[in-house]
């Protein structure tokens, strides 16, 4: 029995050690404080109708001249232009059908968002209109092969003067670009990926953020309809800031204050 209780003791903590490890990869240096300072507009301050649609030029426009930080989804073109838009296919935002990944820049700024006279902006217009008024947060949308993209993105924000991050999903999207670009804050995105299309393990190590290890982010930014949870609790500890997204309505934002140290907001819960 004495044996038996030795070796318990011996794996229970190799598997602390080990869940430590996994949740750690802290980068050695302070979060920036303009990460929280603001709220921040979810694909800009945008409408339903054609005048400013989200991940638009007039969305941002509208987000930075309010003061609100800008939060934008980029993917890569055919010519390996980075190229705001949130889907990996054009039709919802633009009545046309076609991946975003298959057509050329010019081919994409051809195309108009909900038939109106905004284009598919490239993340280089899109930081060139925001020109350091507000933060930006570059989510970075990459299910595939990593590298490219990631690159393309660290060398923009990387030559911009203004503050700006980048977000994913993807673990190893944000540990390219902590090769590419160190200095470029990064924030592991998660949630409980109920409904994704992933493996049941996939799941357990995204959403209890078990591969930061890899990512080594410098913020989380969870899904607020799963907060407060003991993974984004123990972030905290380590000192890390915490994003909630994302509060629809204003008694959503206020709730979400609460819980996070910066709330990622449609236009509804926007003050």
């Amino acid at each position: 029995m004495r044996n038996l209780a030795i070796v318990l003791v011996v794996l229970f903590v190799i598997g602390l050690g080990a869940f430590a490890f996994a949740t750690g990869g802290t980068p050695k240096r302070e979060p920036a404080a303009w990460l929280t300072e603001r709220l921040i507009a979810h694909r800009g301050v945008w409408t339903d109708g054609p005048e400013a649609p989200e991940d638009s030029l007039a969305a941002f426009e509208t987000a930075a001249s309010a003061g609100y930080a800008v939060e934008l989804d980029v993917h890569l073109s055919a010519d390996g232009v980075p190229v705001v838009i949130h889907d990996d296919d054009v039709e919802r935002m633009t009545g046309e059908p076609g991946s975003v990944s298959s057509m050329t820049v010019a081919e994409l700024q051809e195309l108009r968002l909900l038939g109106g006279s905004e284009t598919i902006p490239t993340l280089e217009q899109a930081l060139a209109l925001v020109d350091g008024r507000v933060p930006v947060f570059v989510e970075i949308k990459n299910e595939g092969e990593v590298g490219a993209l990631e690159d393309a993105v660290a060398a923009q924000l990387s030559a911009y003067a203004g503050d700006a991050c980048v977000m994913s999903f993807n673990p190893f999207t944000l540990a390219r670009v902590a090769e590419a670009a160190p200095e470029i804050p990064r924030g592991q995105l998660a949630s409980a990926f109920e409904g994704e299309d992933l493996a049941w393990y996939e799941k357990l190590l995204l959403r209890n953020l078990l591969m930061n290890w890899t990512s080594k982010p410098d913020f989380i930014s969870y899904d607020l309809a799963e907060l407060p949870s003991f993974g984004t609790a123990l972030q905290s500890l380590r000192g890390r800031p915490l994003l909630g997204w994302t509060a629809d309505t204003q008694p959503e934002r206020i709730a979400a204050e609460g819980l996070c140290d910066a709330v990622i907001c449609n236009p509804g819960a926007l003050p």
